[in-house]
């Protein structure tokens, strides 16, 4: 038996333009990259279906303005387990997780793109015993878009981690998704607030790269 337990509910991530701030830091598309963070359609799920639908096209929105600056993609997931001990106590906490099958799921197709690098992941942060710090120093990054699911889990934990390696993280609120108002508020308040700037997506697709 599973000690988390969530009940998802229908709400408008656009009501949440206000929790939006954070450091003054710049977008450089030279110095970014973007991460779709558990995009799979096992996380999707249990979103209501107009939530999953505003979500993806947000995605893919951003999606569009990575390549169009042609900002590095990469895309996380959890690294399957073949035994709850391997899940560590995230597997006390939610079980055995994704099948081999439903990690290699994407949500979007042009996250199953050759040049999409893909994250396995020990644990709700896309840096824990994973190759994403190794991959951002490798394209000279020290700037990170993240977008997907769930805010208050694997989003935040992520951008706490990206500050402690002296990563600037950007979150675009509406391309991102939890279970409840109240929890993906509270996340973007507390990125906002210790370990990143958030911001509107139609506020990232104005970006464009310094002349």
């Amino acid at each position: 038996m599973t000690a988390f337990v969530v009940q998802p509910e229908h709400y408008d991530v656009a009501r949440l333009r206000g929790h939006c701030g954070g450091p003054s830091w710049d977008i450089e598309p030279t110095r970014t990259a973007l991460l779709a963070h558990d995009l799979q359609p096992h996380y999707l799920h249990p979103l209501s279906a107009q939530a999953r639908r505003f979500l993806l096209t947000q995605a893919t929105r951003v999606l569009a303005w990575a390549d169009d600056h042609q900002v590095p993609v990469l895309a996380s997931g959890p690294r399957p387990a073949s035994h709850l001990t391997q899940r560590g106590l995230l597997g006390t906490c939610w079980g055995m997780g994704l099948s081999p099958a439903q990690a290699a799921q994407v949500a979007l197709p042009r996250l199953a793109a050759a040049d999409v690098t893909r994250i396995a992941k020990r644990s709700y942060s896309a840096f824990y015993a994973s190759d994403l710090e190794t991959e951002l120093r490798r394209r000279g990054c020290d700037q990170l878009i993240v977008i997907g699911v769930y805010a208050s889990h694997g989003i935040l934990a992520t951008s706490l981690d990206a500050v402690a390696r002296d990563i600037q993280t950007f979150v675009a609120f509406d391309a991102t998704a939890d279970y409840t108002a109240r929890r993906h508020a509270a996340a973007l308040d507390l990125i906002a607030t210790m370990s990143g700037r958030v911001l509107a997506g139609e506020d990232l697709l104005r970006v464009q790269p310094a002349r």
